[in-house]
């Protein structure tokens, strides 16, 4: 796997402990041994660690939390992991074409709040994607010229200003999905998604064994 990608994960920190050691395990063994840069609210012994303090959960501060993140990596790409979603190791492996502008994973998923089964997630999430490090940045400062450091209050920055968090994007499809867990302790428990019970995935197996495993 070529090393011209950082895996930069970021965490209001407000998960159980024990589930997001979990999601952190998943992430080092499918990564292929990539660089990881954690940017999070609380430390964690996760790659090369960015305790931001208890600053909030909020869409603004996620995005402060990744401009840290992008500003400490050194690599071209930057690959995002969040703690509460699990990615295969197809999805690390993905390298954009080109680097000005974002690509977006589609083979998305999601566990409902206290479900067994998984929903489609049709357009993906700012949780499974892949950038150039430099475009990052200059979108990231761009989103957020003249604002705070942080604001627990904004939370579907940029909405609030009247921006997307991207203007336009690409998108790629893994073999094996990605899946977003919502477990009520992040900062939204919903999330658009098609509501059509899928039991089980490719590579992940049923809903309940993931359940079983990562929430139960």
């Amino acid at each position: 796997m070529k090393n011209d990608a950082t895996i930069l994960y970021y965490s209001s920190s407000m998960e159980d402990s024990e589930f997001e050691k979990k999601i952190q395990e998943n992430i080092l063994e499918n990564c292929g041994g990539l660089p990881i840069i954690s940017v999070t609210q609380k430390p964690t012994d996760f790659g090369t660690n960015i305790r931001v303090g208890n600053v909030g959960a909020s869409g603004f501060n996620m995005i402060r939390q990744i401009l840290i993140g992008c500003y400490a990596a050194k690599t071209r790409f930057i690959i995002s992991a969040e703690a509460d979603c699990l990615y295969p190791p197809d999805y690390f492996a993905f390298r954009p074409e080109r680097d000005d502008i974002c690509y977006r994973n589609t083979n998305t998923y999601l566990m409902g709040y206290k479900r067994k089964c998984f929903w489609k997630k049709n357009e993906g999430g700012t949780w499974a994607q892949v950038i150039n490090r430099e475009f990052y940045i200059k979108r990231l400062e761009f989103l957020l010229k003249g604002e705070p450091k942080w604001d627990a209050t904004k939370k579907n920055f940029p909405k609030e200003k009247g921006l997307k968090f991207f203007d336009e994007f690409e998108t790629f499809e893994t073999y094996f999905p990605c899946i977003s867990i919502k477990t009520g302790k992040g900062m939204r428990k919903f999330s658009n998604s098609e509501r059509v019970d899928i039991p089980e995935l490719p590579y992940w197996g049923t809903g309940e064994s993931i359940y079983n495993y990562y929430l139960k």
